[in-house]
């Protein structure tokens, strides 16, 4: 998947995660985004290798899609970045969020061609239909960009949410195209 279908499915799983209880808070968002660009560090033209000071180390010494691509590198960089931002913030939230966004990317490589194995631990390596950067991963990206439009509206404001929900879809769906036109341009 490309960068922006991963950032579209890291505020998603977090704002599922906010109806189950998590603080609505505008910084854990932005994490759960930018853990969810973070196993791609392992790729050398991947948007958060070229982005992050120093990401183009990781590609020299690691495939792309494996050891980054796990459960346990999930956990891990959550501790590193977790524990920074606990220091920094004095709270476990943006660790929460960091993992969220973590797993949000491990699911959505696993709907693609390639797949990914979950665990350096198991066989277990499920793969999808999509291919990255097709027409495929456009309606992919459309569907979770209007269900993340929807449900921030849903969050934000329940009750006009509930009481206009044609308007609310409407305005959601052009939200959508404003959000993700031009990206849906540079697919195949």
């Amino acid at each position: 998947m490309m960068w922006y279908t991963h950032v579209v499915f890291g505020v998603l799983f977090y704002l599922t995660a906010i109806l189950l209880g998590a603080p609505m808070n505008p910084l854990d968002i932005g994490i759960a985004a930018f853990g969810a660009l973070m196993p791609d560090i392992d790729h050398p033209k991947s948007y958060i290798s070229t982005k992050l000071p120093g990401g183009n180390v990781m590609p020299r010494f690691v495939e792309h899609r494996g050891v980054t691509h796990t459960v346990e590198a999930a956990l891990l960089m959550t501790a590193l970045v977790g524990g920074l931002a606990y220091w920094i913030t004095n709270s476990y939230w943006p660790a929460v969020a960091f993992l969220i966004g973590y797993v949000s990317h491990l699911f959505a490589d696993t709907l693609t061609v390639s797949g990914i194995k979950w665990s350096r631990f198991s066989s277990f390596h499920p793969r999808g239909k999509i291919r990255t950067g097709t027409r495929g991963e456009g309606v992919v990206l459309i569907g979770v960009t209007f269900l993340t439009v929807m449900l921030f509206a849903y969050i934000v404001i329940p009750e006009e949410t509930s009481k206009n929900l044609g308007w609310v879809v409407l305005v959601a769906f052009i939200a959508t195209f404003a959000i993700i036109g031009k990206k849906l341009k540079r697919l195949k």
